[in-house]
Formats: structure tokens, C-alpha cells, sequence
């Protein structure tokens, strides 16, 4: 099963699933309230995270599962993982959990990051009314990121240091379209204490983590202080880096033979 970042369906992972499908059945999930997924209702925790995630098991009739997360769907199976660790056979992260999502998430949202700890503030003070008036202006912005197509992938690629390729392509052709119910998960995610979620694994993991390395050198110091914390840690994770920004799994250099490795133990 893999689970996209927020804003992107779950085709985001169509080149994973393309490279395991000689010996598995991937499952490509739009996350709740994002693209075809139905919302969660209620407030996020990650309690109900998991459960969405073992609803769409359930329904699916899978007992157990091969998770793979990355960013925002990572976080998502993260959850699952640590609720219901006996339907996990491995949990492969990219990119998510060993460090805290910023508090102002300039490379994902621009200047308008600024505003992201007032808004989470009136999220949780005004809940559904105030989702409501917030969510028509990423509606907007995402008509308006259809205008030039072209133009908008390199930008996003010149963004996050990746070269383009086809995948992101058909990722940015059919985005997961924002509602109300993708809002209230964009913002309980960004509430979530990811490390400290993360030191509660208890199933085999992977994680498979951009270093930044000359691309971005805060980012390149923060995560290297956060998986040595990491390491030092007697938890069931094995660690790949990638020097790459945030979308490992797009990177020309992804370890490819380590993520079949992983799936093979």
C-alpha cells in the first residue's frame, strides 16, 4: 500500500509500483479528503488515522500488508503502524517521521507558510465554519497552478531539486483535489508530533531519508542532528539516505535495490 504527500493522489507512487509489479499488488491511495477518499470525521489524531487505514484494509480484505508512506502519507501509516503493528509486514518511510514538520512550511506552501501557525490556531478554534471560509483560496490556487502546466512542473522541480521525469508529470497532471476534509488533514498533520511517534515503532521499518546535502544547508545540519538521535536509539529501523530534497522516491539516485532489499527480508 502506498499513500502520496498532501496535495498529490495516490499516483505519486506510480513508478514505485511499476518497479514491484513483478512481485506485488499495489494499491495507489488518495489520502482522506484529498482526491477520492472520503474524509475523516471529526478532529485528527492519530488514533483515527490508523483507523482510516484499517478500514480501507478491511474493506479491501487485506490482512496484512507491505506499508509505504511518504510525507503526509507516511505519517498516516506511521499511525497505523503503531496501532495495529500485527497487520504490518514492513513499514518503509520516505522521507517522514525522524524530524518535526516546520512550524512555517516555506518550501511547501511560499510566503503564505507564514500564516500556517495562526490558522492551525483558528482550525482548532473554529473547527468546521472556519475550514469553510480557508478553503476556497487553496481551491483557487489550484485551478490557477493548471494554467501552465509546463511552466508549473519546472517550477516545482527547480523547487524541490529534482530533475523532471514522467512521473511527476502525471503526479501534477491529476493532483488530489483540496476540500474542507483535506484541509482539516493538512492541519492535523501539521499538530503532529512526528518524532515522537516515530519512537514508538515497534514493526520492522525503513526509512529512507533526504539529506540535503547542497541543496539545502539548514535543512542538510537539522536532519543530520535528527537521525543521529535516530540511530543512537535501539529501535527496529534501518536507514538509507538519499541526496536529494523531500520527494526521495523521484530522485535519480533513489537506492532502488535497497527499497527491493527491504521488501524481501
Amino acid at each position: 500500500m502506498f499513500l502520496p504527500a498532501g496535495g498529490f493522489s495516490g499516483n505519486e507512487g506510480l513508478n514505485i509500483a511499476r518497479y514491484l509489479r513483478d512481485k506485488f499488488e499495489t494499491h495507489l491511495i488518495d489520502l482522506p479528503g484529498l482526491g477520492k477518499s472520503q474524509g475523516i470525521e471529526g478532529r485528527i489524531t492519530p488514533l483515527k488515522l490508523a483507523e482510516w487505514v484499517k478500514e480501507y484494509m478491511d474493506q479491501s480484505q487485506i490482512d496484512k500488508a507491505f506499508l509505504i508512506g511518504h510525507s503526509l502519507g507516511g505519517a498516516i501509516l506511521l499511525a497505523f503502524a503503531i496501532y495495529y503493528p500485527d497487520r504490518v509486514y514492513k513499514l518503509i518511510l520516505l522521507d517522514e517521521g525522524h524530524k518535526p514538520f516546520p512550524r512555517i512550511p516555506k518550501s511547501e506552501f511560499g510566503s503564505f507558510a507564514y500564516a500556517f501557525p495562526l490558522l492551525s490556531v483558528c482550525v482548532q478554534l473554529f473547527g468546521k465554519y472556519f475550514l469553510n471560509r480557508l478553503a476556497p483560496f487553496f481551491m483557487q490556487d489550484n485551478e490557477q497552478g493548471k494554467d501552465d502546466f509546463a511552466v508549473n512542473v519546472k517550477e516545482f522541480c527547480d523547487r524541490v531539486a529534482i530533475e523532471e521525469n514522467e512521473y511527476i508529470r502525471i503526479a501534477m497532471k491529476n493532483p488530489g483535489e483540496f476540500s474542507e476534509n483535506g484541509l482539516k488533514l493538512m492541519f492535523g498533520y501539521y499538530n503532529l508530533n512526528l518524532p515522537s511517534m516515530l519512537k514508538k515503532i515497534k514493526v520492522p521499518t525503513h526509512l529512507i531519508y533526504a539529506t540535503f546535502e547542497t541543496i539545502h544547508e539548514t535543512e542538510y545540519k537539522r536532519t543530520g542532528k535528527y537521525i543521529q538521535k535516530f540511530k543512537d536509539s535501539n529501535l527496529p529501523i534501518e536507514y538509507s539516505s538519499v541526496n536529494s530534497g523531500h520527494y526521495v522516491h523521484w530522485s535519480s539516485v533513489f537506492p532502488w535495490k535497497d527499497l527491493k532489499k527491504s521488501l524481501s527480508d
